[in-house]
């Protein structure tokens, strides 16, 4: 593949919160980044996801491509399959996104790896381990924890929002979140869009929670949840936050939850534990993309634990600051 030993990579997206933390985590990281947006700044390079000649003239096959931008259009991502190249998706694009892209990656040039990042990403990955230790297993239990205090662009306030409101009344579970969240009773998320494990769910339940870190908030949505009002959830209350410039990155817990569970019962459960949840997620992207830099990939479209387990890049993620902690099972 032609990114296969560069250095140098585009990331699309770095005005935001994720994509400017991902283009100075690839620096730090000793990449060489050119940061993409719609409207550049000085030192920024111009592209217009909504445009193909936008695209085709900044998308380069020998520079790998980091998408933060969740546009539906995937312009960057078909680009990269039919031209080569390899791109790494971290946008919180609905999990039907990356099916699409997979029906037209037959003979494909470049590499897609999509529902990369922290979560989906590297949850996907544990949860795929945790399979195939347990395949009797029928179902898996996955809780994301999420702070709504922290800045936020409009693409993760839409992403949170969606999957609060698709349902009226949620599935709620008590599930012993790793300190210092401890027991809470989780809401059901986004269960319509329970699709980012692909493959290696086939036959098995998936049940996707949300536990947010505020805990007045997260009652109020208990309470909305009780009386069959979460459809009609107000954007106010999951609003957009915009980051000042020269703010160090928020640094609020992260202890998401993944558990396989056979009968009812729980049989094992990791925890992914970090500091922030966009600076984890770009720490998990760099970690993604060193591994394409170095290890030979396949071409097409893929999600994470169809080409990494966590044996693989494990270490690299603890080294980077995201722990994958074996928990004991606690009873359903």
């Amino acid at each position: 593949m032609e990114v296969e030993g560069t250095n140098r990579a585009l990331v699309i997206g770095a005005q935001g919160v994720l994509g400017g933390l991902t283009a100075r985590a690839l620096t730090a990281a000793g990449w060489v980044v050119r940061s993409g947006a719609r409207r550049p700044r000085p030192g920024q390079v111009e592209i217009d996801l909504g445009r193909p000649d936008s695209v085709a003239a900044t998308v380069n096959e020998h520079e790998l491509v980091v998408n933060t931008v969740p546009h539906p259009d995937l312009l960057a991502e078909r680009h990269v399959l039919e031209h080569g190249g390899a791109l790494i998706n971290v946008s919180d694009l609905p999990a039907a996104a990356g099916r699409s892209l997979r029906a037209v990656a037959g003979g494909a040039r470049g590499t897609v790896v999509m529902n990369a990042g922290l979560a989906p990403g590297v949850t996907a990955i544990v949860a795929a381990d945790l399979l195939g230790r347990h395949p009797a297993a029928g179902e898996l239990e996955i809780v994301y924890t999420v702070s709504l205090a922290v800045p936020r662009g409009p693409a993760s306030a839409d992403f949170i929002h969606r999957g609060l409101t698709a349902m009226a009344r949620h599935r709620t579970a008590l599930v012993p979140l790793p300190a210092p969240f401890g027991e809470r009773r989780c809401l059901g998320f986004g269960e319509r869009d329970a699709g980012w494990l692909g493959g290696i769910a086939e036959g098995r339940i998936v049940r996707q929670y949300v536990c947010v870190a505020e805990p007045a908030l997260h009652e109020r949505l208990l309470e909305r949840n009780s009386a069959g009002a979460m459809a009609d959830l107000p954007r106010s209350l999951i609003a957009m936050r915009k980051q000042r410039a020269h703010v160090t990155a928020s640094t609020e817990p992260v202890g998401h939850w993944i558990a396989a569970i056979h009968s009812g019962r729980r049989l094992s459960v990791r925890t992914v534990e970090c500091v922030g949840g966009f600076l984890g997620a770009a720490r998990s992207t760099v970690v993604f993309a060193d591994a394409l830099r170095t290890q030979p990939t396949p071409r097409g479209c893929f999600d994470p634990e169809e080409i990494w387990t966590l044996s693989g890049v494990e270490a690299k993620l603890r080294a980077a600051g995201i722990a994958v902690v074996s928990r004991s099972p606690a009873p359903t």
